[in-house]
């Protein structure tokens, strides 16, 4: 347990900018906004609200979710810059063989990267969102429409699972390419996909399309299935967990993460 908690120490060190950054941008952008509606409000004399008289339960639910779909916008590009580089950072720096001679097995190493590149910021962000739905729901004292904490969080919730479900399928993604490629994962498994997609066009054109091969990008999409971005009027847990493609999702995920991790250990043979 000692070494798994060392592990889980030294990742969060090595990437503590990448959780912290998208923090600092977002309270930038909060910090200009409110600025922004300030000299609006005071030195223009513009009727600007900070917060809406209609703030009622729905309107929480669904502009909760609204802020936390932004909020993921931010961290997903800085999730790219690390899963990318999950499993051969340290072959770029050039300490390759020091980490690989640690007295632990190569599944608790990949296990604790996995989680820490892919799904880590993700707590940053349900805090962040935690944090938006008290101040809103605080503002509904003041006008009028009580304290619907209950109604501001589960829209954070929302938000939150439709994150980790773009994250558990590119996540894992980029995951797999960080053990493939060397260096630049994410450009050279795009090309990969894209040639892989030239292949099947290639392949069906010789049938003359008497056979239907799958769309690569379309299937990866398909399988974070709906984030109610159509219709973000209606968001509900249903909508975002009550197919089967979560279960695809999840298989996927395991199987990029599986596929890692023995390519990893592969490689460990030539260190």
């Amino acid at each position: 347990m000692r070494k798994i908690i060392a592990l889980f120490r030294s990742e969060f060190q090595k990437n503590k900018s990448s959780y912290l950054m998208p923090v600092w941008i977002i309270a930038g952008m909060l910090a200009v906004s409110l600025i922004a509606a300030l000299v609006a409000r005071f030195a223009l004399n513009e009727n600007v609200y900070f917060f809406s008289p209609e703030l009622n339960r729905d309107g929480l639910r669904i502009g909760l979710y609204g802020i936390m779909f932004a909020f993921s916008l931010i961290f997903f590009m800085f999730l790219v810059l690390t899963a990318q580089s999950s499993l051969n950072r340290e072959k770029q720096l050039g300490s390759d063989l020091f980490f690989r001679c640690q007295p632990v097995s190569a599944w608790r190493v990949t296990g604790v990267k996995y989680i820490m590149h892919v799904y880590a910021a993700s707590l940053v962000l349900a805090a962040l969102g935690i944090i938006m739905a008290l101040v809103l729901s605080f503002a509904g004292l003041f006008t009028g429409n009580g304290f619907p904490v209950g109604s501001a969080l589960y829209g954070v919730f929302l938000g939150w699972i439709a994150y980790v479900k773009v994250a558990m399928v590119l996540g894992s993604l980029l995951f797999l390419f960080s053990a493939v490629f060397r260096s630049s994962a994410l450009l050279k498994g795009a090309a990969a996909l894209g040639i892989l997609e030239g292949l099947f066009a290639i392949i069906e054109a010789i049938f003359r399309h008497r056979i239907t091969l799958p769309d690569v990008f379309a299937t990866l999409f398909s399988l974070m299935g709906d984030l109610g971005v159509e219709n973000m009027d209606s968001i509900s847990m249903n909508m975002l967990l009550g197919n089967s493609g979560i279960l695809f999702a999840l298989v996927f995920a395991a199987l990029c993460y599986t596929g890692a991790t023995v390519i990893y250990k592969m490689r460990s043979k030539d260190v």
